[in-house]
Protein backbone atom coordinates (compact mmCIF):
# COMPACT_ATOMS: atom_id res chain seq x y z
CA UNK A 1 0.00 0.00 0.00
CA UNK A 2 1.36 2.98 -1.12
CA UNK A 3 2.03 5.61 1.92
CA UNK A 4 -0.39 8.63 2.08
CA UNK A 5 1.32 12.44 1.83
CA UNK A 6 -0.70 14.07 4.37
CA UNK A 7 1.17 17.00 2.61
CA UNK A 8 -0.82 16.75 -0.85
CA UNK A 9 -3.64 18.81 -0.56
CA UNK A 10 -1.75 21.82 0.91
CA UNK A 11 1.31 21.31 -1.47
CA UNK A 12 -0.97 21.74 -4.11
CA UNK A 13 -2.11 25.56 -2.98
CA UNK A 14 0.05 26.44 -0.82
CA UNK A 15 1.61 28.76 -4.12
CA UNK A 16 -0.06 32.16 -4.69
CA UNK A 17 -0.38 34.26 -8.18
CA UNK A 18 1.48 37.44 -7.47
CA UNK A 19 -1.22 39.17 -9.42
CA UNK A 20 -3.92 38.69 -7.13
CA UNK A 21 -2.68 40.12 -4.20
CA UNK A 22 -1.53 43.91 -2.89
CA UNK A 23 0.08 45.34 -0.19
CA UNK A 24 -1.86 47.13 2.35
CA UNK A 25 -0.28 49.45 4.62
CA UNK A 26 -2.33 49.05 7.89
CA UNK A 27 -1.67 47.26 10.83
CA UNK A 28 2.21 47.25 10.14
CA UNK A 29 1.62 46.26 6.58
CA UNK A 30 0.65 42.98 5.14
CA UNK A 31 -0.11 41.32 1.98
CA UNK A 32 -3.94 40.86 1.22
CA UNK A 33 -5.15 37.93 -0.78
CA UNK A 34 -7.94 38.57 -3.76
CA UNK A 35 -11.18 36.83 -2.25
CA UNK A 36 -12.61 35.55 -5.46
CA UNK A 37 -9.20 34.34 -6.29
CA UNK A 38 -9.44 32.22 -3.40
CA UNK A 39 -13.04 31.38 -4.35
CA UNK A 40 -11.75 30.16 -7.52
CA UNK A 41 -8.75 28.36 -6.14
CA UNK A 42 -11.23 26.50 -3.66
CA UNK A 43 -13.53 25.84 -6.88
CA UNK A 44 -10.84 24.16 -8.90
CA UNK A 45 -9.53 22.20 -5.97
CA UNK A 46 -13.22 20.65 -4.35
CA UNK A 47 -15.52 21.67 -7.68
CA UNK A 48 -18.51 24.13 -7.57
CA UNK A 49 -19.40 26.33 -4.03
CA UNK A 50 -22.62 24.18 -2.22
CA UNK A 51 -21.16 20.80 -4.07
CA UNK A 52 -17.81 20.49 -3.27
CA UNK A 53 -17.25 22.90 -0.72
CA UNK A 54 -19.13 25.65 1.47
CA UNK A 55 -20.02 27.26 4.42
CA UNK A 56 -22.71 26.76 6.96
CA UNK A 57 -24.09 27.51 10.32
CA UNK A 58 -22.91 31.18 10.22
CA UNK A 59 -24.09 32.81 12.88
CA UNK A 60 -22.69 36.59 13.99
CA UNK A 61 -23.08 37.89 17.81
CA UNK A 62 -23.02 41.48 18.35
CA UNK A 63 -21.56 43.08 21.56
CA UNK A 64 -23.24 46.25 21.45
CA UNK A 65 -21.00 47.69 24.42
CA UNK A 66 -17.83 47.92 22.36
CA UNK A 67 -19.08 47.96 18.82
CA UNK A 68 -17.54 44.15 18.00
CA UNK A 69 -18.73 41.54 15.59
CA UNK A 70 -18.11 38.35 16.41
CA UNK A 71 -18.63 35.79 13.15
CA UNK A 72 -18.65 31.86 13.36
CA UNK A 73 -19.30 29.22 10.70
CA UNK A 74 -18.15 25.89 9.23
CA UNK A 75 -16.44 25.55 6.38
CA UNK A 76 -16.82 21.98 4.69
CA UNK A 77 -15.09 20.23 1.79
CA UNK A 78 -15.18 16.97 0.11
CA UNK A 79 -12.10 15.20 -1.89
CA UNK A 80 -11.82 12.49 -4.47
CA UNK A 81 -15.65 12.36 -5.41
CA UNK A 82 -15.92 10.79 -1.66
CA UNK A 83 -19.30 12.20 -0.11
CA UNK A 84 -17.98 12.71 3.56
CA UNK A 85 -17.72 16.18 4.68
CA UNK A 86 -14.61 17.36 6.46
CA UNK A 87 -15.51 20.30 8.37
CA UNK A 88 -13.37 22.88 10.23
CA UNK A 89 -15.07 25.97 12.05
CA UNK A 90 -14.05 29.38 11.27
CA UNK A 91 -14.47 32.62 13.10
CA UNK A 92 -13.76 35.99 13.19
CA UNK A 93 -14.55 39.95 14.66
CA UNK A 94 -14.62 43.24 13.16
CA UNK A 95 -15.48 47.09 14.91
CA UNK A 96 -18.82 47.05 13.17
CA UNK A 97 -19.40 50.81 14.66
CA UNK A 98 -17.47 53.55 16.04
CA UNK A 99 -17.91 57.11 17.13
CA UNK A 100 -21.65 56.86 16.00
CA UNK A 101 -20.95 55.35 12.80
CA UNK A 102 -22.07 51.78 11.53
CA UNK A 103 -19.78 50.10 9.04
CA UNK A 104 -23.04 48.53 6.71
CA UNK A 105 -20.67 46.17 5.12
CA UNK A 106 -19.16 44.84 7.84
CA UNK A 107 -21.23 41.38 7.57
CA UNK A 108 -19.44 40.76 4.27
CA UNK A 109 -15.95 41.67 5.73
CA UNK A 110 -15.90 39.38 8.74
CA UNK A 111 -17.43 36.08 6.94
CA UNK A 112 -14.44 36.90 4.26
CA UNK A 113 -11.54 37.16 6.51
CA UNK A 114 -13.16 34.36 8.54
CA UNK A 115 -13.07 32.18 5.35
CA UNK A 116 -9.55 33.54 4.35
CA UNK A 117 -8.04 32.19 7.80
CA UNK A 118 -10.20 28.84 7.37
CA UNK A 119 -8.64 27.72 3.64
CA UNK A 120 -5.65 28.88 4.96
CA UNK A 121 -5.57 25.94 7.86
CA UNK A 122 -5.95 23.13 5.29
CA UNK A 123 -3.14 24.96 3.07
CA UNK A 124 -4.29 27.34 1.00
CA UNK A 125 -2.00 30.72 0.18
CA UNK A 126 0.58 29.31 2.51
CA UNK A 127 2.97 31.38 1.56
CA UNK A 128 1.40 34.61 2.13
CA UNK A 129 0.18 33.59 5.65
CA UNK A 130 4.23 32.05 5.96
CA UNK A 131 5.52 35.83 5.18
CA UNK A 132 7.44 34.43 1.86
CA UNK A 133 5.44 37.39 0.44
CA UNK A 134 7.67 39.70 2.86
CA UNK A 135 10.78 38.21 0.49
CA UNK A 136 10.73 39.99 -3.01
CA UNK A 137 12.89 37.56 -4.26
CA UNK A 138 10.56 34.45 -3.50
CA UNK A 139 7.96 37.12 -5.12
CA UNK A 140 10.53 38.03 -8.13
CA UNK A 141 11.01 34.47 -8.55
CA UNK A 142 6.88 33.37 -9.00
CA UNK A 143 6.64 36.58 -11.43
CA UNK A 144 9.48 35.27 -13.33
CA UNK A 145 8.53 31.66 -13.20
CA UNK A 146 6.09 30.86 -15.90
CA UNK A 147 8.40 29.73 -18.58
CA UNK A 148 11.03 28.35 -16.09
CA UNK A 149 8.26 25.57 -14.94
CA UNK A 150 7.82 24.95 -18.10
CA UNK A 151 11.04 24.14 -19.05
CA UNK A 152 11.65 21.82 -16.19
CA UNK A 153 8.36 19.83 -16.20
CA UNK A 154 9.44 19.48 -20.13
CA UNK A 155 12.71 18.40 -19.29
CA UNK A 156 11.84 15.94 -16.64
CA UNK A 157 9.80 14.42 -19.72
CA UNK A 158 12.88 13.05 -21.43
CA UNK A 159 12.43 9.41 -21.28
CA UNK A 160 9.26 8.86 -21.23
CA UNK A 161 7.82 7.27 -24.37
CA UNK A 162 5.41 9.36 -26.69
CA UNK A 163 2.12 8.88 -25.16
CA UNK A 164 3.00 9.74 -21.93
CA UNK A 165 5.34 12.93 -22.88
CA UNK A 166 2.14 13.72 -25.14
CA UNK A 167 -0.32 13.53 -22.61
CA UNK A 168 2.01 15.93 -20.19
CA UNK A 169 1.88 18.46 -22.93
CA UNK A 170 -1.88 18.41 -23.71
CA UNK A 171 -2.33 18.52 -19.38
CA UNK A 172 0.21 21.87 -19.79
CA UNK A 173 -1.87 23.88 -22.83
CA UNK A 174 -4.63 23.01 -20.88
CA UNK A 175 -3.89 24.65 -18.00
CA UNK A 176 -3.95 21.21 -15.91
CA UNK A 177 -0.62 22.03 -15.21
CA UNK A 178 0.57 25.30 -13.84
CA UNK A 179 2.90 27.41 -11.57
CA UNK A 180 0.55 26.06 -8.39
CA UNK A 181 0.45 22.38 -9.06
CA UNK A 182 3.77 21.72 -11.79
CA UNK A 183 5.73 20.08 -9.05
CA UNK A 184 2.48 17.32 -8.85
CA UNK A 185 2.76 16.67 -12.43
CA UNK A 186 6.76 16.51 -11.66
CA UNK A 187 6.12 13.78 -8.95
CA UNK A 188 3.99 11.85 -11.60
CA UNK A 189 6.69 12.00 -14.31
CA UNK A 190 9.35 10.22 -11.60
CA UNK A 191 6.68 7.87 -11.15
CA UNK A 192 6.09 6.76 -14.67
CA UNK A 193 9.80 6.46 -14.88
CA UNK A 194 9.97 4.14 -11.90
CA UNK A 195 7.22 2.10 -13.90
CA UNK A 196 9.12 2.07 -16.80
CA UNK A 197 12.00 0.68 -15.09
CA UNK A 198 9.95 -1.89 -12.83
CA UNK A 199 8.58 -3.23 -16.60
CA UNK A 200 11.84 -3.44 -18.20
CA UNK A 201 12.96 -5.94 -15.11
CA UNK A 202 10.33 -8.03 -15.47
CA UNK A 203 10.49 -8.45 -18.93
CA UNK A 204 14.11 -9.08 -18.28
CA UNK A 205 13.50 -11.70 -15.50
CA UNK A 206 11.23 -13.32 -18.25
CA UNK A 207 14.03 -13.74 -21.37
Amino acid sequence: MAKKDNMELWKSVEVTDPKYTKKVNQRGGFTAIGAQYQLMRATETFGPIGYGWGVKDEKIERWEDVGLAVYTAILWYVRDGIAEEHEIPIHSSIKYHSNGRVDDDFFKKVATDALTKGLSKIGFNADVFMGKFDDNKYINKLTNMDGTWKKEVLDATKGLNDKDKNSILSFIKEGKVTLRNYKKALERIESMKVDYENLATKKTNKT
